[in-house]
């Protein structure tokens, strides 16, 4: 229920959950599903898809192969998230960070093209939010890329 979970190679994906640990994933094809709601995900070397949620972590994925077969579904609430990429990867990028309540500001950082936009959420409860989304896409775009958090930074990096 509440411990790390350490995988050193799923070739075939895997489905990890933990409620309050840490998932650490070292190498790994087909899909990975890791959801925590209190810890960290960190895929050191994907050769396939990604969907990460954590509740209270950051998420570091690092994808090591182009073409096809790569979707990528990064989201936190309270953390930053680092996706790593390659060069030439061929992707749709969906890119949506929110503000919190604690007056920090974050921001995206892709060494990718992406349009950039700020806006401003009504938030039922607690007012007005800002709100930065961007867009953006590269070669083929045959693979989608969704990166989500709420008051973390968001960078998304080619190796």
């Amino acid at each position: 229920m509440g411990g790390d979970i350490n995988v050193p190679n799923a070739p075939d994906g895997a489905t990890l959950r933990t409620m309050g640990g840490d998932i650490l994933v070292q190498r790994a094809a087909g899909t990975v599903v890791a959801k925590t709601m209190g810890g960290n995900i960190e895929i050191d070397s994907l050769r396939g898809s990604a969907n990460a949620g954590t509740m209270g972590g950051e998420i570091r994925v690092t994808v090591d192969a182009t073409g096809p077969g790569h979707d990528i579904d990064l989201s936190s609430l309270g953390g930053d998230i680092v996706l790593t990429l390659p060069a030439k990867f061929d992707g749709k990028f969906d890119v949506s960070l929110e503000e919190s309540d604690t007056g920090d500001e974050h921001q995206i950082i892709s060494d990718f093209p992406l349009n950039i936009r700020e806006s401003l959420r009504n938030r039922l409860f607690d007012g007005k939010r800002v709100v930065h989304t961007a867009t953006g896409q590269s070669g083929s775009a045959v693979n989608r890329v969704h990166v989500s958090t709420i008051g973390g930074n968001i960078t998304i990096r080619k190796k």
